[in-house]
């Protein structure tokens, strides 16, 4: 099983954070308000937007095949190169011209080749994020718990991940939930200036 709350340390830590990424970081925490929205209606919180960010994430990497998940999260990333010599920002780019170079005539609707490409470097920044919870006092065991718990995970086998010297109960796991969420908007305050705006939305 592969361990995401820990994948992304091995990575240049500032890999998904650079200040030019800002206004991608905002784009996809407006993605996690739509499904947020979409989950809780009108009682949605700010919180609920980053947790279901990362159980979309976990969701995304577990269905990625073997052979590309182990490039995913071999921590190699940032200079990983293909056989061919090429980029990974490279091979993005060719596979955005041979997609698009494969639609008929005219059409020039976005929403029909959207890459699952796409989803992919989503995951990967939001799991990315999961550092500021790492970094944090029992944050190993906050992180792992946290994705266990995105992951479905039994509420018993998460607890006894997080605080194996506590008594089971249902505030154990809301509190992984309220912790994970508020160490990322705490992380994407200080480091990349994005804060909670009206309703659940980020600026």
């Amino acid at each position: 099983m592969t361990d995401y709350a820990s994948m992304t340390i091995t990575h240049n830590a500032k890999e998904f954070l650079q200040p030019s990424d800002v206004a991608e970081a905002v784009r996809w925490l407006d993605h996690g308000a739509d499904l947020a929205r979409d989950l809780k209606g009108t009682k949605a919180k700010h919180r609920d937007v980053i947790w279901q960010l990362l159980v979309e994430a976990v969701e995304v990497i577990d269905k990625t095949p073997d052979q590309e998940r182990r490039w995913l999260t071999s921590g190699l990333r940032s200079n990983w190169k293909y056989p061919t010599g090429m980029s990974h920002p490279e091979l993005i780019a060719l596979e955005r011209v041979r997609v698009l170079s494969a639609m008929k005539p005219f059409d020039s609707d976005q929403t029909k080749y959207s890459s699952r490409r796409d989803d992919e470097e989503r995951a990967m920044g939001v799991l990315a994020w999961m550092r500021w919870v790492r970094a944090a006092k029992s944050g190993d065991r906050l992180s792992k718990a946290a994705v266990v718990l995105a992951r479905s995970g039994d509420s018993e086998i998460v607890q006894k991940i997080y605080c194996p010297n506590r008594k089971s109960n249902a505030q154990n796991v809301h509190e992984i939930k309220i912790r994970t969420a508020g160490l990322i908007m705490t992380g994407l305050r200080d480091d990349l200036g994005i804060v909670r705006g009206e309703g659940i939305s980020f600026r």
